[in-house]
Protein backbone atom coordinates (compact mmCIF):
# COMPACT_ATOMS: atom_id res chain seq x y z
CA UNK A 1 0.00 0.00 0.00
CA UNK A 2 3.10 1.80 1.03
CA UNK A 3 4.44 2.22 -2.27
CA UNK A 4 1.01 3.06 -4.38
CA UNK A 5 0.19 6.23 -2.15
CA UNK A 6 3.98 6.97 -2.93
CA UNK A 7 3.81 6.27 -6.41
CA UNK A 8 5.47 9.44 -8.55
CA UNK A 9 5.30 9.67 -12.23
CA UNK A 10 7.39 11.70 -14.23
CA UNK A 11 7.72 15.23 -14.32
CA UNK A 12 5.76 15.17 -17.90
CA UNK A 13 3.05 12.88 -16.48
CA UNK A 14 2.39 14.98 -13.88
CA UNK A 15 2.13 18.03 -15.85
CA UNK A 16 -0.91 16.03 -18.06
CA UNK A 17 -2.36 15.31 -14.76
CA UNK A 18 -2.71 19.13 -14.03
CA UNK A 19 -4.28 19.87 -17.40
CA UNK A 20 -6.83 16.92 -16.57
CA UNK A 21 -7.47 18.63 -13.50
CA UNK A 22 -7.93 22.05 -14.65
CA UNK A 23 -10.46 20.89 -17.12
CA UNK A 24 -12.04 18.48 -14.87
CA UNK A 25 -12.50 21.40 -12.61
CA UNK A 26 -14.14 23.55 -15.37
CA UNK A 27 -16.89 20.62 -16.29
CA UNK A 28 -17.81 20.08 -12.46
CA UNK A 29 -18.01 23.84 -12.33
CA UNK A 30 -20.33 23.76 -14.58
CA UNK A 31 -22.14 20.57 -15.05
CA UNK A 32 -20.27 17.74 -12.98
CA UNK A 33 -18.58 14.80 -14.47
CA UNK A 34 -14.91 15.64 -13.90
CA UNK A 35 -14.18 11.98 -12.86
CA UNK A 36 -14.57 11.04 -16.15
CA UNK A 37 -11.55 12.52 -16.79
CA UNK A 38 -9.45 12.23 -13.77
CA UNK A 39 -10.03 8.81 -13.33
CA UNK A 40 -8.93 7.15 -16.67
CA UNK A 41 -5.86 10.07 -15.87
CA UNK A 42 -4.98 8.92 -13.13
CA UNK A 43 -5.06 5.28 -14.19
CA UNK A 44 -3.25 5.90 -17.02
CA UNK A 45 -0.32 7.45 -15.02
CA UNK A 46 0.17 4.27 -13.68
CA UNK A 47 -1.63 4.98 -10.08
CA UNK A 48 -2.81 1.69 -8.71
CA UNK A 49 -6.59 1.52 -9.02
CA UNK A 50 -7.73 2.08 -5.00
CA UNK A 51 -5.38 4.73 -4.72
CA UNK A 52 -6.61 6.25 -8.27
CA UNK A 53 -10.07 6.59 -6.43
CA UNK A 54 -8.87 8.17 -3.18
CA UNK A 55 -6.32 10.52 -5.26
CA UNK A 56 -9.48 11.34 -6.91
CA UNK A 57 -11.52 12.17 -4.03
CA UNK A 58 -8.86 14.81 -2.58
CA UNK A 59 -8.94 16.68 -5.70
CA UNK A 60 -12.26 17.11 -6.34
CA UNK A 61 -13.16 18.03 -2.83
CA UNK A 62 -10.31 20.76 -3.64
CA UNK A 63 -12.61 21.41 -6.52
CA UNK A 64 -15.85 21.04 -5.51
CA UNK A 65 -15.18 23.63 -2.33
CA UNK A 66 -13.60 26.16 -4.71
CA UNK A 67 -16.75 26.21 -6.79
CA UNK A 68 -18.82 26.09 -3.83
CA UNK A 69 -16.24 29.34 -2.15
CA UNK A 70 -16.88 31.21 -5.75
CA UNK A 71 -20.65 30.75 -6.17
CA UNK A 72 -21.16 32.24 -2.83
CA UNK A 73 -18.48 34.79 -2.64
CA UNK A 74 -20.39 35.76 -5.92
CA UNK A 75 -23.90 35.40 -4.04
CA UNK A 76 -24.95 32.62 -6.35
CA UNK A 77 -25.81 30.18 -3.55
CA UNK A 78 -29.22 29.94 -1.92
CA UNK A 79 -28.46 29.34 1.54
CA UNK A 80 -32.04 28.34 2.57
CA UNK A 81 -31.82 24.70 4.34
CA UNK A 82 -27.95 23.83 2.97
CA UNK A 83 -26.89 23.42 6.53
CA UNK A 84 -29.72 20.81 7.34
CA UNK A 85 -28.67 19.30 3.70
CA UNK A 86 -24.91 18.79 4.29
CA UNK A 87 -25.65 17.88 7.54
CA UNK A 88 -28.01 14.72 6.17
CA UNK A 89 -25.72 14.27 3.60
CA UNK A 90 -23.01 13.51 5.73
CA UNK A 91 -24.94 10.98 7.27
CA UNK A 92 -26.11 9.45 4.50
CA UNK A 93 -23.16 9.03 3.17
CA UNK A 94 -21.36 7.69 6.22
CA UNK A 95 -24.20 5.07 6.33
CA UNK A 96 -23.65 4.25 2.66
CA UNK A 97 -19.95 3.94 2.99
CA UNK A 98 -20.36 1.36 6.26
CA UNK A 99 -23.05 -0.85 3.97
CA UNK A 100 -20.62 -1.28 1.42
CA UNK A 101 -19.27 -3.89 3.34
CA UNK A 102 -22.80 -5.44 4.32
CA UNK A 103 -23.91 -5.34 0.65
CA UNK A 104 -23.50 -6.08 -2.61
CA UNK A 105 -23.31 -3.36 -5.25
CA UNK A 106 -23.65 -5.70 -8.02
CA UNK A 107 -27.41 -4.55 -8.58
CA UNK A 108 -26.66 -0.72 -8.55
CA UNK A 109 -23.68 -2.02 -11.27
CA UNK A 110 -26.62 -3.15 -13.54
CA UNK A 111 -29.43 -0.68 -12.55
CA UNK A 112 -27.18 2.53 -12.62
CA UNK A 113 -26.44 2.88 -16.59
CA UNK A 114 -30.57 2.64 -16.85
CA UNK A 115 -31.11 5.53 -14.36
CA UNK A 116 -28.45 7.81 -16.67
CA UNK A 117 -30.42 6.79 -19.53
CA UNK A 118 -33.22 8.03 -17.66
CA UNK A 119 -31.61 11.06 -17.10
CA UNK A 120 -30.09 11.94 -19.93
CA UNK A 121 -33.30 11.76 -21.48
CA UNK A 122 -34.79 13.74 -18.53
CA UNK A 123 -32.41 16.72 -19.48
CA UNK A 124 -33.34 16.42 -23.47
CA UNK A 125 -36.86 16.51 -23.42
CA UNK A 126 -37.72 18.23 -19.92
CA UNK A 127 -39.65 21.73 -20.81
CA UNK A 128 -38.64 22.14 -16.79
CA UNK A 129 -35.05 21.44 -17.91
CA UNK A 130 -35.23 24.09 -20.63
CA UNK A 131 -36.38 27.05 -18.42
CA UNK A 132 -34.84 29.65 -17.95
CA UNK A 133 -37.26 30.43 -14.95
CA UNK A 134 -37.53 28.63 -11.69
CA UNK A 135 -41.11 26.46 -11.33
CA UNK A 136 -43.05 26.09 -7.91
CA UNK A 137 -41.52 24.02 -5.57
CA UNK A 138 -43.09 20.66 -5.06
CA UNK A 139 -42.07 19.75 -1.33
CA UNK A 140 -40.42 22.02 1.23
CA UNK A 141 -36.65 23.02 0.52
CA UNK A 142 -35.95 21.65 4.11
CA UNK A 143 -37.79 17.90 3.57
CA UNK A 144 -36.30 18.11 0.36
CA UNK A 145 -32.81 18.51 1.92
CA UNK A 146 -33.19 16.14 4.36
CA UNK A 147 -34.89 13.40 2.43
CA UNK A 148 -32.55 13.51 -0.71
CA UNK A 149 -29.35 14.08 1.26
CA UNK A 150 -30.07 11.03 3.67
CA UNK A 151 -30.93 8.84 -0.03
CA UNK A 152 -28.61 10.83 -2.59
CA UNK A 153 -25.73 10.59 0.44
CA UNK A 154 -26.40 7.03 1.41
CA UNK A 155 -25.99 6.21 -2.55
CA UNK A 156 -22.49 8.62 -2.71
CA UNK A 157 -21.04 6.50 0.21
CA UNK A 158 -22.36 3.10 -0.88
CA UNK A 159 -21.47 3.66 -4.70
CA UNK A 160 -20.99 7.15 -6.49
CA UNK A 161 -21.39 7.29 -9.78
CA UNK A 162 -23.41 9.80 -11.24
CA UNK A 163 -24.24 11.59 -7.95
CA UNK A 164 -23.78 14.63 -9.44
CA UNK A 165 -26.41 14.44 -12.17
CA UNK A 166 -28.72 12.91 -9.75
CA UNK A 167 -28.70 16.00 -7.19
CA UNK A 168 -29.55 18.09 -10.37
CA UNK A 169 -32.51 16.19 -11.62
CA UNK A 170 -33.99 16.35 -7.85
CA UNK A 171 -33.20 19.72 -7.84
CA UNK A 172 -35.06 20.27 -11.20
CA UNK A 173 -38.10 18.05 -10.70
CA UNK A 174 -39.25 18.32 -6.61
CA UNK A 175 -37.77 21.89 -6.07
CA UNK A 176 -38.19 23.60 -9.78
CA UNK A 177 -34.67 24.74 -9.46
CA UNK A 178 -33.47 25.42 -13.40
CA UNK A 179 -30.32 24.03 -15.03
CA UNK A 180 -28.04 26.98 -13.65
CA UNK A 181 -29.85 26.88 -10.46
CA UNK A 182 -29.68 22.96 -9.76
CA UNK A 183 -25.79 23.08 -11.04
CA UNK A 184 -24.63 25.82 -8.20
CA UNK A 185 -27.13 24.01 -5.69
CA UNK A 186 -25.37 20.85 -6.29
CA UNK A 187 -21.57 21.74 -5.07
CA UNK A 188 -22.33 21.89 -1.61
CA UNK A 189 -23.71 18.95 -0.75
CA UNK A 190 -21.84 16.43 -3.18
CA UNK A 191 -19.04 18.25 -1.43
CA UNK A 192 -19.83 16.67 1.76
CA UNK A 193 -20.62 13.07 0.04
CA UNK A 194 -17.04 13.55 -1.37
CA UNK A 195 -15.33 14.67 1.77
CA UNK A 196 -17.20 11.79 3.76
CA UNK A 197 -15.84 9.21 1.00
CA UNK A 198 -12.71 10.92 1.19
CA UNK A 199 -11.94 9.85 5.06
CA UNK A 200 -12.65 6.44 4.56
CA UNK A 201 -9.57 6.65 1.50
CA UNK A 202 -7.59 8.29 3.94
CA UNK A 203 -8.37 5.58 7.07
CA UNK A 204 -6.97 3.14 4.20
CA UNK A 205 -4.40 4.72 3.23
CA UNK A 206 -4.83 4.93 -0.57
CA UNK A 207 -4.66 8.47 -1.32
CA UNK A 208 -1.28 9.77 -2.77
CA UNK A 209 -1.44 13.27 -1.59
CA UNK A 210 1.57 14.60 -3.99
CA UNK A 211 -0.34 13.76 -6.59
CA UNK A 212 -3.89 14.91 -5.28
CA UNK A 213 -2.49 18.56 -4.26
CA UNK A 214 -0.83 19.07 -7.75
CA UNK A 215 -4.18 18.06 -9.36
CA UNK A 216 -6.35 20.22 -6.54
CA UNK A 217 -3.85 23.32 -7.59
CA UNK A 218 -5.73 22.60 -11.19
CA UNK A 219 -8.81 21.94 -9.88
CA UNK A 220 -8.78 25.24 -8.72
CA UNK A 221 -7.45 27.12 -11.80
CA UNK A 222 -10.69 25.45 -13.21
CA UNK A 223 -13.19 25.80 -10.90
CA UNK A 224 -12.51 29.36 -10.88
CA UNK A 225 -13.08 30.14 -14.45
CA UNK A 226 -15.85 26.78 -15.20
CA UNK A 227 -17.71 28.73 -12.35
CA UNK A 228 -17.96 32.45 -13.56
CA UNK A 229 -18.69 30.82 -17.11
CA UNK A 230 -21.80 29.54 -15.38
CA UNK A 231 -22.45 33.12 -13.57
CA UNK A 232 -21.92 34.68 -17.35
CA UNK A 233 -24.04 32.60 -19.41
CA UNK A 234 -26.41 30.53 -16.85
CA UNK A 235 -28.52 27.52 -18.68
CA UNK A 236 -27.21 28.14 -22.03
CA UNK A 237 -24.29 26.68 -20.93
CA UNK A 238 -25.16 24.03 -18.07
CA UNK A 239 -27.97 22.41 -20.27
CA UNK A 240 -25.51 21.30 -23.23
CA UNK A 241 -22.57 20.41 -20.53
CA UNK A 242 -24.75 18.61 -18.11
CA UNK A 243 -26.34 16.31 -21.11
CA UNK A 244 -22.37 16.04 -23.00
CA UNK A 245 -21.34 14.62 -19.68
CA UNK A 246 -24.46 12.09 -18.87
CA UNK A 247 -24.41 10.87 -22.17
CA UNK A 248 -20.83 9.99 -21.78
CA UNK A 249 -21.34 8.56 -18.40
CA UNK A 250 -23.91 6.47 -19.98
CA UNK A 251 -21.97 5.07 -22.44
CA UNK A 252 -18.96 4.34 -20.32
CA UNK A 253 -20.81 2.39 -17.71
CA UNK A 254 -22.84 0.67 -20.74
CA UNK A 255 -19.37 -0.04 -22.03
CA UNK A 256 -18.11 -1.21 -18.25
CA UNK A 257 -21.07 -3.30 -17.32
CA UNK A 258 -22.43 -4.89 -20.03
CA UNK A 259 -25.98 -3.87 -19.74
CA UNK A 260 -26.70 -2.87 -23.24
CA UNK A 261 -29.20 -5.96 -23.32
CA UNK A 262 -31.02 -5.06 -20.80
CA UNK A 263 -31.32 -1.30 -21.61
CA UNK A 264 -32.30 -2.67 -25.26
CA UNK A 265 -35.73 -4.38 -23.68
CA UNK A 266 -36.63 -0.19 -22.44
Amino acid sequence: MLESVTFVPSDSVLLILFAAAFLAGVVDAIAGGGGLITVPSLLLAGVPPLTALGTNRLQAVIGELTAFLTYLWHQQMNLNGLLSGMIATAVGALAGSYAVSLFPADALRILLPVLMVVITIYSVVSKRFKSNEAAEPKISVQWFMISMGLLIGFYNGFFGPGTGAIWMIAFAILLGYTAKQASIATKPLNLMGNLVSLFFFIMISSVNYKIGLLMGLGQILGSVLGSKIVIRNGDKVVRPVFITVTLLMTVKLIYETGTGPLLALL
